[in-house]
């Protein structure tokens, strides 16, 4: 069976200011084949909100790709 959502080496930085950048998210791996059930934890500020608006496409990763169900959606 074949991964239905593929995330490979996904970056995401912020700067809010020209003297601060903040990483979000570094080198992110994640394989989940369909039927899976994926529970994604952590603490407050750990990165969650940002990996499922990238994987949903309302943000950009910096770096790195998502496949969804065999469709290349970054990178």
């Amino acid at each position: 069976m074949l991964d239905f959502l593929e995330i490979k080496q996904i970056n995401k930085t912020f700067q809010p200011s020209k003297e601060v950048e903040v990483v979000a998210l570094r080198d992110v791996n994640l394989d989940i084949r369909q039927g899976d059930f994926v529970v994604l934890s952590g603490p407050s500020g750990s990165g969650k909100t940002t990996l499922l608006n990238i994987i949903g496409g309302l943000d950009a990763a910096t770096s790195g790709e998502v496949t969804l169900d065999g469709q290349r959606l970054t990178g």
